[in-house]
């Protein structure tokens, strides 16, 4: 029989065992309660849905909706007090306080449908119904200043800006003489009119008009010289001596459309310049001075379409019958004028660029073309000054194609998101890949029979993807996020009213909450819904 000592010296390593058991049982434990907590926290978390527009009477619906850059704020059009006089709202996005309302009380049958929120968030400009006022309000709530001087008899406000640096507003106007359209500046909170244009040769003179991104210019198209001829004109946006930008235009010939680079420094236009009925592309500097053509020379037939600036200022990416007078392909010329650069691969017999878009970091730009196969869109990318051309969606399915209307690049720059039938025909599915090709991610779960996906929005931390689809219920619309790389698609709106349906939609500024608008509560009433997860706020904003 073994001693006292000898069976100690065997229980050692027994004891040692369990030991090591019971530590481990501890850990177990531990972690098994650590993870309940943190169940229950995700419980306690999950995604909350809950209604910021007010008592909504039976008659009543949200019309229209805006979010306020600083994405505190949702300001809002609905006839929440009168049978279809939809007036203008205010109402914190988290549904802290109640509704205000900020316009006057209209009458039946009108709409404000032209109101916009101050770059700095603190006021909403908007225009009366009757187009004879224009008004100043603080955002939250308070009294509304007029900001256009008196309008002659059967005068009228058409059109307004508000300067990036929230200090002004330029408005058109009739205001001085009936049919004779002007341009106006005015502080954001009233004061004095000041009258930008100069005095033009008949009626309807001033076509469009746009202000700096510095705020401190207005450009606009106007005929001032030669009757019914637009020309580009270039004014201090607080008032001073007003500067023609275009060179001569050739008899017949006139401004078409222009754009201000970001920087402030120059404007690019497309005009009938040089050749009556043959449109170029031109750039001049926003004060004034030469301008330059920055097309390649045309063939017969041919005609510069379409342009943008790319970000940082430095290029513009235009599309033109350049080459061929039928075919349309992309180019890219430096702000100031240059070597032009064919940016598309060769097209097929048939072939045409359609629609384009430059990366916010500046760096690529994003074109859909039938560039390999006549009448099939596909999705390509290219580097902004040239350079070898990757297609980026997946091989199509028979009769698939890239939708137009829905490809999007992320704030980021780095991703690029679009709708296709790529894999069945005739439904449309929400695809992510990298701006410079890779994996293609599909983002959306299983859709059901006859569903689609029909729009979506990337979060402005480039993060996630929200989408609006029938994607559960056919004819049934619902708005889901999902991150962008993909993963775990999560429904934003509550159980909706038999015959409901979510809408269009927008993300806040800061990513974290949805806001949207659905006859979700009771068929045909639209309300103001904000969706959030308490830890991870996804916020999208629709109406219907």
């Amino acid at each position: 029989m073994p001693t006292r000592c000898q069976l100690t010296h065997l229980m050692s390593p027994i004891r040692h065992v369990i030991s090591i058991i019971r530590r481990k049982l501890v850990f177990v434990v531990f972690t098994l309660l650590l993870l309940s907590l943190m169940l229950a926290q995700e419980a306690k978390t999950a995604m909350i849905n809950i209604k910021i527009s007010g008592d909504m009477p039976s008659f009543g619906s949200v019309d229209s909706f805006r979010i306020s850059p600083d994405g505190l704020y949702v300001v809002y059009v609905a006839d929440q007090e009168t049978d279809t006089a939809y007036e203008l709202y205010s109402v914190p996005v988290d549904g802290s306080s109640p509704p205000v309302r900020l316009s006057g009380l209209l009458p039946t049958g009108t709409t404000i449908n032209r109101y916009n929120i101050t770059p700095d968030s603190r006021r909403v400009i908007y225009m009366e119904p009757s187009m004879t006022a224009l008004y100043s309000v603080p955002i939250g709530g308070g009294t509304a200043v007029q900001l256009n001087d008196t309008l002659v008899s059967g005068g009228a406000i058409f059109e307004y800006l508000i300067s990036p640096d929230s200090n002004r507003v330029v408005y058109k106007a009739d205001q001085q003489t009936n049919n004779v359209y002007e341009l106006y500046s005015v502080p954001i909170e009233g004061g004095t009119v000041v009258k930008l244009s100069d005095t033009l040769v008949n009626g309807d003179a001033i076509s469009s008009f746009l202000i700096s991104p510095d705020s401190n210019r207005v450009i606009y198209m106007a005929y001032w010289q030669i009757d019914y001829v637009y020309e580009l004109y270039s004014v201090p946006i607080e008032d001073g001596p007003v500067v023609k930008l275009n060179n001569t235009l050739v008899s017949g010939g006139s401004i078409n459309i222009f754009l201000i680079s970001p920087d402030s420094n120059r404007v690019v236009y497309k005009a009938d310049q040089q050749t009556d009925d043959v449109f170029e592309l031109y750039s001049v500097p926003i004060e004034g001075g030469a301008a330059v053509k920055l097309n390649d020379n045309l063939v017969s037939g041919g005609s510069v379409h379409s342009f943008l600036i790319s970000p940082d200022s430095s290029r513009v990416i235009y599309a033109a019958y350049q080459q061929v007078g039928i075919t349309l392909e992309l180019y890219s010329v430096p702000m100031e004028g240059g070597t032009v650069g064919k940016l598309n691969d060769a097209l097929v017999s048939g072939g045409s660029i359609y629609i384009f878009l430059i990366s916010p970091d500046g760096d690529r730009v994003v074109y859909v073309a039938d560039q390999q196969t006549d009448t099939v869109n596909e999705l390509y990318s290219v580097p902004i000054e040239g350079g070898a051309v990757v297609k980026l969606n997946d091989t199509l399915i028979s009769g698939g194609e890239v939708n137009l209307f829905f490809a999007n690049i992320s704030p980021d720059g780095n991703r690029v998101v679009y709708v296709a039938d790529q894999e069945t025909d005739e439904v449309n599915e929400l695809y992510s890949v990298p701006i410079e090709g890779g994996a293609v991610i599909k983002l959306n779960d299983t859709l059901v029979s006859d569903g689609d996906v029909w729009g979506h929005r990337i979060s402005p931390d480039s993060n996630r993807v929200v989408y609006y689809a029938d994607q559960q219920t056919d004819d049934v619309f619902e708005l889901y996020s999902v991150p962008i790389e993909g993963g775990t698609a999560v429904k934003l709106n509550d159980t909706l009213a038999n015959g409901g349906n979510v809408d269009l939609f927008l993300i806040s500024p800061d990513s974290n909450r949805v806001v949207y608008a659905a006859d979700q509560q009771t068929d045909e009433v639209l309300e103001l819904f904000v969706s959030f997860n308490e830890s991870k706020i996804y916020l999208p904003m629709v109406i219907k």
